[in-house]
């Protein structure tokens, strides 16, 4: 059947709340057994609306359903996202706390529904719109646990967050949509957490953040079966398709074709960072322009779910992607925020690891080109070995330049190029492709054009070259001598990050005795953008002993109680120290109204933060 929003008390002219009438509407077609809610144009001032199982909401074109400017209007669902406190679950409160997601339009475990039609759904959120707490960030259209979801044809613009949010939801066609985001924080285009047999196709995204992303945020819910074909896709600082760094679960056979990317920071960001698997990842026909990173692929070890059983988790295989028929032209390199990110394609695990079996097929890349010998030849330290600081695994301003024009291999197996081009628009001293640790490097047909080499490599056995056009290369004796240094002692403070979070693991569930209230000078402990760390507290076990629980430290710090020294860790300034800190007290240390100060090395008193101790 059909229902026509005017036949409800709607107000068509924006001045007064239509949700609850075009609630009524919804809801009265779903109990008559289903159909089409139709919105005429107007403009409709909207809370929550929330999709029934057999309801198709119609936007008429010129309908327009503005969201309301106060969160108080909003509601979320009843799953919500897992996700964890930047670097560590939430196990310590013994708590998972999730995000409930608030949005304009909720369907939560609904069946057969969506939207269509060529109206438009306008958050009223960006930064044009302005940021206030009355007016929270909302996001625009959240899914839950849904199933059969159809949009098609509609305009989304503006939200408060990400713009439609699947959560562990199945068969949804999204297709011929336009998102226009860019002017909004955290305004990603389509994500998902979870979610399996995905159409995505001929959609227009101009997004403030990541174009599509796919996450994994509890472990046993994961991203499989997705088709990405046929959209347009720009995301001024970010990836056009971004698949992890959530990953507690696996993301399987992912397919993406006949695609434009356009003026982003990457093309195809792949960060497994967590226990999920990646694999089996089909990426062809793609063209991109006025990309910084057309390819982006890391692994490590960074937590960032709540539902996460580890501190530290060891990242799940990477394996099985196959890309083909790409072309993508990057541009210069970029400074953001106040740091500068390289040009360039990445391909690394951390040492002792591996990202495997890559196939680059028909791949032409032109990079800015430009690089000095200087650049071929670096040999002093490889910041890009060491664990992510700052903005997680973002290979950032730790990296340095490449020493590659146009390919960077680190720590990988089973790679194989053929009928590939590496290109340096501006004559490039560098090798086209370097390579560090990578078992079995095989190269065909392939070509190096204004670059000094084709391949300088290091460690990589065997390795296979078959009619390529470009000299083959070995690292000079510093550079491999630095490197061997760089890998030795990386992998030395992996070794005491473990011990340290199988000590804060130990500590998971304890009963909390004391809470501190925490004051913190920017830079010592780095959340996302230099924030405070998420918490500290004291936890004893049965009266037996006592804890301090400090996270995300970042670099070398003490820990002092009145004055004497308790604690502390020493480690490569690059680190971001990604799970709590645990140091045994004794009794009498937490006695009174004592202080405990958390000083970086060589910092004046003046610098200090102090953290007050105050009884539950």
């Amino acid at each position: 059947m059909n229902l026509n929003i005017l036949s409800y008390p709607v107000d068509p002219t924006g001045q007064v709340l239509s949700s609850p009438a075009i609630n009524r509407a919804i809801l009265d077609c779903a109990e008559r057994g289903g159909g089409t809610v139709e919105i005429p144009a107007g403009n409709y001032l909207c809370g929550t609306i929330f999709l029934q199982s057999h309801v198709i909401l119609h936007l008429h074109a010129g309908a327009t359903l503005l969201g309301s400017e106060d969160i108080a209007d909003y509601q979320g669902s009843a799953r919500g996202c897992s996700w964890g406190w930047m670097g560590a679950p939430d196990a310590l409160s013994g708590l998972t706390k999730k995000n409930p997601c608030p949005a304009l339009i909720v369907a939560d475990r609904k069946t057969r529904c969506g939207i269509v039609g060529a109206g438009t759904i306008d958050g009223q959120r960006s930064f044009l719109h302005g940021y206030t707490q009355k007016k929270g960030r909302p996001f625009l259209c959240v899914f839950s646990e849904c199933s059969f979801v159809t949009l098609r044809d509609v305009t989304l613009q503006n939200p408060g967050m990400f713009t439609v949010y699947g959560l562990n939801s199945t068969d949804m066609t999204i297709d011929n949509v336009t998102i226009l985001t860019a002017d909004s924080a955290n305004g990603d285009g389509l994500d998902f957490d979870g979610g399996k047999r995905i159409s995505i196709s001929n959609c227009h995204i101009d997004a403030g953040d990541d174009g599509i992303g796919l996450k994994t945020l509890t472990p046993n819910e994961p991203c499989e079966d997705f088709t990405i074909t046929g959209c347009h896709i720009r995301s001024k600082h970010w990836g056009a398709v971004r698949i992890g760094p959530e990953s507690a679960g696996a993301m399987r056979r992912i397919n993406i074709s006949d695609c434009c990317f356009y003026d982003s920071g990457d093309g195809l960001k792949f960060q497994l960072t967590q226990s999920g698997d990646f694999e089996d990842f089909n990426i062809s026909n793609i063209t991109m322009h006025d990309v910084l990173r057309p390819i982006f692929f890391t692994k490590n070890r960074y937590n960032m779910s709540a539902l996460e059983p580890d501190f530290r988790p060891r990242a799940g295989a990477f394996r099985r992607v196959h890309l083909s028929n790409i072309i993508a032209t990057m541009r210069q390199d970029s400074v953001f925020p106040g740091m500068t990110v390289y040009a360039g394609n990445y391909i690394s695990a951390l040492p002792g690891d591996s990202i495997d079996d890559i196939t680059l097929d028909n791949v032409h890349m032109i990079a800015p080109g430009g690089g000095s010998r200087e650049d071929a030849e670096r040999a002093g330290e490889h910041g890009e070995m060491y664990d992510f600081w700052g903005m997680y695994p973002e290979h950032l301003a730790n990296v340095g330049k490449y020493p590659a024009a146009v390919l960077y291999l680190r720590h990988a197996a089973g790679i194989r190029m053929k009928n590939c081009i590496f290109e340096a628009a501006v004559a490039d001293a560098r090798a086209a492709v370097a390579a560090e640790d990578v078992g079995g490097l095989r190269l065909t047909d392939c070509e190096a054009r204004g670059c000094g080499a084709l391949l300088r490599e290091y460690r990589c056995e065997p390795l296979v070259l078959r009619d390529n056009i470009g000299e083959i290369l070995p690292f000079t004796d510093a550079q491999a001598a630095a490197w061997e240094a760089q890998r030795i002692s990386s992998l030395e403070v992996d070794a005491r990050l473990q011990a340290l979070a199988d000590a804060a693991q130990a500590a998971v569930g304890w009963k909390t005795v004391f809470t501190a209230d925490i004051a913190l000078t920017p830079g010592l402990c780095d959340g996302e953008r230099g924030g405070s760390p998420a918490g500290m507290e004291f936890s004893a076990k049965s009266g037996e002993k006592l804890w301090l629980v400090i996270s995300r430290i970042t670099g070398n710090f003490t820990v002092e109680c009145n004055g004497r020294e308790i604690g502390g860790v020493h480690l490569p300034a690059l680190y971001c120290y990604p799970i709590p800190y645990v140091i045994e007290l004794t009794e009498h240390l937490i006695t009174g109204d004592n202080s405990i100060k958390v000083c970086p090395q060589g910092e004046v008193v003046e610098q200090t933060v102090v953290l007050q101790i105050k009884r539950e």
